[in-house]
């Protein structure tokens, strides 16, 4: 059974040899793909050998849009990066048609669910609608569905919603800008998460 690759013993064989480190049926393993999925594979491979180490996360995703044909963009994003979601959509705009819709969107209130709040003390704290984000692209019938900085949590509920892929543009994290690998290449955050090498 292959798994547990975080804990390798075999040296990432697999992908330093191309052999797996547990016998495997390559049919069966290659069976999993649907025909759109393996359209989506070959479009993935395409704009990571081209663009290699050359074109940034925003750059690959209108790369990989355009191998794939799409044509419409949804764009969901987090209120705390209004200004960042206007820039991105400019960009997707030279390209596709682009919509966007952020988070709080419909503006209800965290006291309708019982939902706790950032600041206690304020009388309006809307709610994240992450769902309503999802339905409101599925009837533009975008084609690719981009997530910008949506919390943890919302945002798989927005990735299970959607009707079509779903790519993640940013992963929020409020203490290291929105780069969450971050923690695990700064000393402090490793002495502070509990794993130093």
């Amino acid at each position: 059974m292959i798994g547990d690759c975080a804990n390798c013993n075999c040296a990432h064989v697999c992908a330093v040899k191309g052999v797996s480190c547990k016998p495997v049926e390559q049919e069966k393993i290659l069976g999993l793909y649907t025909a759109e999925e393996q359209k989506i594979m070959e479009a993935a491979a395409y704009v990571e050998a081209t663009y290699y180490m050359q074109y940034t996360r925003i750059q690959e995703t209108a790369a990989f849009a355009q191998k794939m044909g799409y044509t419409t963009l949804g764009l969901a994003f987090c209120i705390g990066i209004s200004k960042e979601a206007e820039l991105i959509a400019k960009y997707f705009s030279k390209f596709f048609t682009v919509y966007s819709i952020c988070c709080k969107n419909c503006g209800i209130s965290k006291d309708v669910l019982k939902l706790k709040k950032v600041h206690p003390e304020s009388a309006v704290e809307s709610m994240c609608n992450p769902k309503s984000q999802a339905h409101f692209l599925n009837e533009q019938h975008c084609d690719l569905f981009i997530s910008a900085g949506l919390c943890v949590g919302h945002d798989a509920l927005f990735n299970k919603a959607c009707d079509g892929p779903v790519t993640n543009l940013i992963a929020k994290d409020r203490v290291l800008a929105h780069n969450p690998i971050g923690a695990v290449y700064s000393n402090y955050w490793k002495g502070k998460l509990g794993i130093n090498d």
